[in-house]
């Protein structure tokens, strides 16, 4: 079952179709919104690889339930799909762009692949802070001298974010490297992967901060072993299935999945980022309907 509401500022859940039809005050013009309803996933009885990659709580919980989503979530991946499009239309010759193949578990459809360099390819519209975690830039304190405002002359501790971390593209690689597994099984050799991420609010203050200075970066994929995400894929998609199947939600997901990584805030995806969490008994047992 695929996503069939808006959750609205009042916290109203309201059909697609209700919504597109009339609306007293609307949060975003009608062709916004219809571009965000056209943004959303369906299943069709074969997980897509973007859906294995997820948690499989996660995703089984989207099969099975009709659920609401942020409109305006929905406009950041139209964006992206509109500009894949645009990405599309404008392939140079000797490149494929938005090719679907499949095996016996999964679809998945690349980007774009370079024939002459035999490079797969793929666009990521991401945040500032997404972009510097791929790049693996790392927070770091720093002290500076106010040169101007009430405060001139005083110190000021502030945060900035500098290379030299573990660049944070694990999600990435599995998926791009399936894209290879499925490639080469349809005699398509890659020799290399490489991300064009994209910034997806400009280069503000807030990028800054966070290191990134320019509107995209490459971001060079090392290949993982075939067999090895070959293994991983089989497996998440035998969760998945078994699950479906027998109508047993799957195990909760896991602390990296939730986001939990801080004392203050757990859970951030569970509370903020998960679009299904009003049927996860785990979200109702910790949180009790309440993000």
């Amino acid at each position: 079952m695929p996503a069939k509401f808006f959750r609205c500022n009042a916290g109203e859940k309201i059909p697609f179709e209700q919504c597109l039809k009339h609306c007293d005050q609307r949060c975003m013009s009608l062709p916004a919104l219809t571009a965000a309803v056209d943004s959303t996933r369906h299943w069709f009885g074969k997980p897509s690889v973007t859906q294995l990659i997820k948690p499989t709580r996660q995703t089984y919980l989207e099969i099975v339930h009709d659920y609401a989503i942020d409109p305006m979530g929905g406009i950041a991946a139209m964006i992206g799909t509109n500009s894949h499009k645009a990405f599309e239309d404008n392939q140079p010759n000797g490149w494929l762009a938005e090719v679907r193949l499949e095996d016996d578990i999964t679809s998945g459809q690349f980007d774009a692949y370079d024939c002459k360099n035999q490079i797969l390819w793929d666009w990521k519209f991401f945040g500032a802070f997404r972009i510097s975690k791929a790049l693996g830039f790392k927070p770091k304190w720093r002290s500076r001298i106010v040169t101007r405002g009430k405060d001139k002359g005083k110190e000021k501790w502030e945060q900035v974010f500098e290379p030299g971390g573990i660049r944070d593209v694990r999600e990435i690689a599995i998926q791009l490297n399936y894209y290879r597994y499925l490639m080469e099984k349809h005699g398509i050799h890659v020799k290399a992967i490489n991300v064009n991420m994209f910034v997806r609010g400009g280069v503000d203050a807030t990028a800054k901060k966070y290191g990134i200075t320019q509107a995209g970066y490459i971001v060079p994929i090392h290949f993982i072993s075939l067999k090895w995400v070959r293994t991983y894929m089989k497996a998440k998609y035998d969760a998945l299935m078994k699950a479906l199947e027998s109508g047993e939600i799957p195990p909760v997901c896991n602390k990296r999945d939730r986001w939990d990584n801080s004392k203050s805030y757990p859970d951030r995806k569970c509370r903020d980022w998960c679009d299904v969490h009003e049927f996860c008994p785990y979200w109702q047992e910790n949180y009790g309907g309440k993000s």
